[in-house]
């Protein structure tokens, strides 16, 4: 149980904290439903999470730790790169399941993958697919917010710190 206050990552939504626990009338009964806003984000939008629904309520994790975060990096750099089928929905697909597996060293090293690729399209004179580019941001936008609230960093550093970790393991 959640209670008022918790913050935690919403499925691939990111970082959100439980301002309420109300019951709503949607249709004819009233339900209870745990109200989550986006943190760090400018805005009035909530997201309703209906107490009783286990699949629903499963998508809301806690944050990692510190350690966890540290053992999440050690992870990725030791994991290959991830899977990438030649067939672009196909690749999309398998993005899509590591965010929302909410793995944090397997988004790390879908990142990593995707930025690989990128710099050997770039290198024949090529963009990186859009899709391809878009599910990097969605990662690094959920780990970023993640990693930031739990190392007190500034998110727009989050990468640095990575990327330091990465060199200093790697010694």
């Amino acid at each position: 149980m959640h209670a008022i206050g918790d913050c935690l990552v919403y499925g691939a939504s990111g970082v959100m904290t439980v301002v309420d626990i109300r019951e709503e009338m949607i249709g004819d009964d009233p339900r209870k439903y745990y109200v989550l806003k986006p943190e760090g984000v400018r805005s009035e939008s909530l997201t309703f999470v209906p107490v009783d629904n286990e699949r629903l309520v499963a998508l809301m994790r806690p944050l990692l730790t510190k350690e966890e975060i540290m053992a999440a990096i050690r992870e990725a750099i030791s994991a290959p790169d991830c899977s990438w089928p030649a067939d672009n929905r196909r690749r999309s697909d398998v993005f899509k399941e590591i965010i929302e597996s909410g793995d944090r060293a397997a988004m790390l090293a879908m990142i990593r993958t995707i930025h690989r690729a990128g710099l050997r399209r770039e290198e024949e004179g090529k963009k990186n697919y859009l899709a391809d580019e878009n599910a990097m941001r969605k990662a690094m936008k959920l780990i970023g917010s993640e990693f930031s609230l739990v190392l007190g960093i500034a998110e727009e550093d989050v990468f640095d710190f990575v990327e330091r970790e990465y060199e200093a393991i790697a010694r």
